[in-house]
């Protein structure tokens, strides 16, 4: 009899384990559904460059799932978005380029293979060289590149990556005769860089993404640094003639324009 007691008991108790397993397991699939979900509408909303609705869809679904690293690179990525809207005011851009690039860093913390997170680290980082000056752009170089060279390599598809290396060729070839002595007294060995690897990686991008005229522009650029002015009235052209989806390709393509008419 106590037997018999004692294995109702357990087999109550165990029944009452599993149940309660299989009620956490619904929770988490629901969240993860809703997770998945959000992410969807937030990228819905990213193509149609509506960045202010994507970040609310992002926060919701952080709040969901907090240590989830396409949530944060993608939050970092929105920062960016942000940003971008004034490139060249560095003041305004502040307000985004920090917080984007504490994000990046928690999307690696969570996930050091997040292609993402290498991505939008190196972006960030290059930028802020670029707001905070010579000596800050040259010691950042090395993270940019590290950060851009490993996204690449986990996500060799992706058109921005090369955009990046592109644009870490490009600053570092240009740098003036001062600025090669400021690169030189931080690091024994300043970064190679050169105009012609730069074009070389535009190209990739250009061929992975034949809309983004960032590509095109700055194939332009470096065929000016190459004394090529027959291919880069070829790539201005190219550009001035893309399809301008927003404020920031207008701004892109009368950068063009007004490098064509220098030449």
């Amino acid at each position: 009899m106590r037997w018999t007691l004692t294995l109702i008991l357990v087999s109550c108790f165990a029944v009452g384990i599993m149940a309660q397993e299989a009620v956490d397991t619904t929770e988490v699939d629901e969240t993860a559904l809703q997770v998945a979900a959000l992410l969807d509408e937030a990228e819905a909303l990213h193509d149609a460059k509506d960045y202010d609705a994507t970040m609310n869809k992002l926060i919701e679904a952080k709040k969901l799932a907090p240590d989830n690293d396409e949530i944060l690179w993608k939050i970092s990525r929105g920062y960016f978005d942000f940003a971008d809207r004034k490139p060249n005011d560095l003041e305004y851009q502040k307000e985004f380029v920090y917080p984007g690039l504490e994000y990046a860093k928690k999307a690696l913390d969570r996930n050091p293979n997040s292609a993402g997170g290498h991505k939008w680290y190196s972006i960030h980082i290059g930028r802020i060289g670029e707001i905070e000056g010579t000596k800050q752009k040259i010691l950042n170089s090395y993270e940019v590149k590290e950060h851009t060279m490993a996204a690449i390599e986990l996500e060799p598809e992706e058109a921005a990556n090369y955009h990046v290396m592109g644009r870490w060729h490009f600053a570092l070839s240009e740098l003036s005769w001062f600025e090669r002595q400021v690169a030189g007294m931080i690091y024994a060995t300043p970064p190679e860089a050169s105009f012609e690897e730069a074009l070389e990686f535009f190209k990739k991008a250009n061929q992975l993404d034949p809309d983004d005229i960032r590509n095109m522009l700055y194939a332009g650029h470096c065929y000016v640094e190459l004394d090529d002015e027959e291919n880069a009235k070829l790539w201005y052209n190219k550009a001035i003639n893309a399809k301008a989806t927003s404020d920031s390709d207008r701004g892109l393509q009368q950068e063009a324009k007004d490098a064509l008419a220098d030449l």
